[in-house]
């Protein structure tokens, strides 16, 4: 006799197969007829646990935000002010997390276009905590003079956006069938690349303020 599933086990099979047709599809182009007949149930089933498409959809944002793993801010590298380890450890945790599972950028990116509120929230309560973070390390940095001065801020978000940016290039747009790097030499051109800028080191030949 086949086990029946637990209500728990269900809801986390309807979650992962509307996970991937909103990433096909986006919200707006994906119906909860697909979601059901790709899961072999019924809609009124998928209706018991999500009574609707938004709430289904909102459901699968907020898990990816609940078990994100926070990011890998080395506290170590920070302490003792080990900028290069500090940047290279951020691009590594964000190149690595986003090209490992590309689906969920798609699901923003889906959000984004269709304008939906839960790509906003997403970036105004995910996103922007780890924005403020690297910002106030290089706001220390500044003030102890080991940084030129800049916006914190707008720099952090250039930083993180230029991993975002690789990733989406790579994954997105299909730029890795042309063009495929080592991790570590990615990791290790962007963290030298951007920080050259920010100590104004020879080579970069941004002007200092």
């Amino acid at each position: 006799m086949k086990k029946r599933m637990s209500a728990q086990g269900r809801r986390e099979q309807i979650l992962e197969g509307a996970w991937n047709l909103f990433a096909q599809k986006g919200f707006r182009g994906t119906t909860t007829r697909e979601i059901a007949k790709r899961l072999g149930i019924s809609e009124a089933l998928m209706f018991k646990y999500f009574p609707t498409k938004a709430a289904l959809y909102r459901a699968i944002i907020q898990k990816r935000m609940n078990g994100s793993e926070e990011m890998l801010f080395p506290k170590e590298a920070m302490d003792s002010l080990d900028d290069r380890q500090v940047f290279k450890s951020i691009l590594s945790y964000l190149i690595r997390k986003n090209t490992a599972d590309s689906t969920f950028m798609r699901l923003l990116l889906y959000s984004a276009l269709e304008g939906h509120d839960l790509s906003k929230m997403f970036f105004e309560n995910h996103a922007m905590d780890h924005t403020k973070l690297l910002a106030q390390y290089i706001r220390r940095r500044i003030k102890e003079n080991g940084f030129r001065k800049v916006d914190p801020f707008l720099t952090a978000r250039a930083f993180i956006g230029m991993a975002i940016h690789y990733v989406m290039s790579q994954e997105i747009y299909g730029m890795k069938k042309l063009f495929h790097f080592p991790h570590h030499k990615v990791v290790d051109t962007l963290a030298d690349l951007f920080l050259n800028g920010l100590k104004g080191l020879p080579g970069a030949h941004g002007r200092k303020e």
